[in-house]
């Protein structure tokens, strides 16, 4: 049996945040086991808030950057795939941004200087700070553990509006439009004027 069954009853959630409009930022956090399985689970889950959010835009950044940290933190800030590691977003008018902390003590991630473009690994972090607007890293608050972090402006971008702003609210034609002539039903033929 895989660790990925194991991820659907480990994975918890918490989701705070304001209605949009308000000011107050929305935010998500799910902890997922250190599972190279669970970045699948990840990415639906990022994608989904996106969506929500409606910062579908940022979709392919986003899950790129999110799905190499990820990976990074299950292949070296993890040392069973019973740790857990946690993933964060914060949407706000200014920015959405994106945490993803491992429990493992040691030394912080560093940009490796000329990443070979042919080598298997190696490119992950290069991957977020070339596709991000700003990353950094910290150590978690407690000493164990650290957290890779991203960030995408969004003061400029509009958010995608809703269905309802888009979409006509009634099917029906406007006071003085016509409708069209109905589709003759089978075995009818339309008459020509």
């Amino acid at each position: 049996m895989t660790n990925s069954h194991q991820s659907r009853r480990t994975a918890s959630a918490v989701c705070r945040g304001g209605q949009r409009g308000s000011g107050l930022p929305q935010t998500f956090e799910m902890t997922f086991p250190a599972d190279p399985g669970c970045a699948q689970q990840v990415r639906r889950v990022i994608s989904a808030h996106l969506r929500y959010w409606r910062r579908s835009s940022l979709s392919d950044a986003v899950l790129l950057a999110t799905t190499e940290a990820f990976a990074n933190a299950v292949t070296h800030g993890s040392r069973t795939p019973g740790d857990l590691i946690t993933v964060a977003m914060e949407n706000s008018n200014v920015q959405l941004r994106v945490s993803i902390s491992d429990e493992a003590p040691g030394r912080l991630p560093i940009v490796p200087s000329g990443t070979d473009s042919l080598a298997e690994s190696g490119r992950g972090l290069a991957l977020i700070e070339a596709f991000t607007d700003v990353w950094g890293v910290k150590p978690a608050d407690e000493g164990l553990g650290k957290t890779v972090w991203f960030a995408f402006n969004t003061a400029a971008e509009a958010t995608e509006p809703t269905p309802a702003e888009t979409e006509p609210f009634s099917s029906r034609p406007a006071i003085g439009e016509s409708r069209p002539a109905p589709l003759p039903s089978y075995g009818e033929r339309r008459q020509r004027a």
